[in-house]
């Protein structure tokens, strides 16, 4: 081959993974969006399924029940069939999975949807991090955290569809028919792209891990606690704390998402300034002084400025250890995963219980609490060390 020709297939390969890049962003960006949209619209979904805290918490818990399942199942089907099938299938069932939440009439019909969303959602997530895992090996270059925020923009953008929507009094069945169909359109044009290469994957299994990855899977259980109570109550925390209602409540969930896009953004250049240690156990102690800041304010435009600190500070900590993870291989990111799918899971009930007894600010409280755990095991994690 000429060196022209070689040169021109490198291009060729380079835009390939340029657009590659793009779709794996893109399906990132589709699994925020589902979270955000159902986020957002909490309140009137509670509000038309009839549901006090403890049942929500009830639903919520099974949100994490189908997560955790889902996880070896995913796994086997990643080993069977490859990433990319897997991931494509998933995509479709997140997508459609908004519709029987949108019309749920009471919350046992709400927990089934949510064990569906659930599972679909944990699932997903775990097909697209091996992919973006298997990406920043062959690329050899930092991408997970950049990756990881257009999850936060999925994130922002559906807090903001969110937000208009309630705003203009538009129906949370018809805002999710709507959705749907747009994420639909997504999962159908961003995995023509995307590489099938499960066999440089190779399948993430469950295993019970050594010290090192189960203090990194400690470090996922309290993180994804805290995002996934952060998720579910803040839009709440808004309506019935702040006292917004729930024309506004939604601004609470979009100031959270904001807060995570602009920070996963610039995440990769400030682990090459400060490092993964640093960055999450400062942060995570930032973020749990955002949360009380929010509380004792409790003034609409103060308490914001709190939890864009607390989103800002927990940012990190998901795509960081996702990376020392799928360095490690990708049963190491499976079993961080699963840790973080059975944080999800015990969360909500208790979350619920609290809620229910302590009201919404103490609640909170117990959310700062758990983001100080994450800080001292940060710290402390031997794999974080000169990372």
């Amino acid at each position: 081959m000429t060196f022209t020709g070689k040169a021109e297939n490198k291009q060729q390969i380079d835009k390939a993974l340029v657009r590659e890049f793009i779709a794996i962003c893109a399906v990132f960006f589709l699994l925020g969006f589902n979270f955000s949209t159902w986020a957002s619209r909490i309140p009137a979904i509670r509000d038309s399924a009839f549901l006090i805290p403890a049942t929500l918490g009830y639903a919520l818990f099974a949100r994490g029940v189908g997560s955790v399942l889902m996880m070896p199942i995913t796994a086997w089907f990643v080993n069977k069939f490859g990433a990319r099938s897997t991931a494509y299938f998933l995509g479709w069932v997140v997508a459609l999975s908004l519709l029987p939440i949108a019309f749920s009439p009471n919350w046992i019909f709400l927990a089934v949807s949510m064990i569906i969303m659930g599972g679909s959602g944990g699932g997903f997530n775990l097909a697209i991090n091996a992919i973006g895992a298997s990406y920043e090996r062959r690329v050899g270059q930092p991408r997970m955290s950049t990756i990881h925020s257009w999850f936060g923009a999925g994130n922002l953008g559906g807090a903001l569809l969110g937000t208009g929507a309630s705003a203009l009094l538009i129906s949370a069945q018809l805002h999710m028919i709507g959705i749907t169909m747009l994420m639909i359109a997504v999962v159908v044009i961003s995995f023509r792209f995307i590489q099938e290469d499960a066999k440089d994957i190779e399948s993430p299994t469950f295993s019970w891990p050594d010290k090192p990855v189960l203090w990194l899977g400690l470090i996922i259980f309290f993180a994804a606690w805290t995002e996934s109570s952060i998720m579910n109550w803040v839009a709440l925390f808004y309506s019935d704390y702040l006292g917004t209602g729930e024309r506004i409540a939604a601004v609470g969930y979009t100031t959270y998402a904001l807060a995570l896009l602009l920070m996963r953004f610039f995440g990769d250049r400030l682990r090459f300034n400060f490092g993964t240690r640093k960055l999450i156990s400062t942060g995570t102690i930032l973020a749990a002084t955002g949360v009380v800041f929010a509380i004792l304010t409790q003034n609409l435009f103060v308490s914001s400025a709190g939890i864009f600190l607390m989103g800002a500070g927990i940012a990190l900590t998901f795509p960081f250890i996702f990376s020392v993870a799928g360095k490690i291989g990708p049963n190491a990111l499976a079993t961080v995963m699963i840790f973080g799918g059975i944080g999800e899971l015990v969360s909500q009930p208790v979350m619920g219980i609290i809620v229910q007894n302590y009201r919404l600010d103490g609640g909170f409280y117990f959310i700062a609490g758990i983001i100080l755990i994450i800080s001292i095991l940060a710290w402390n994690a031997r794999l974080l060390r000169g990372n």
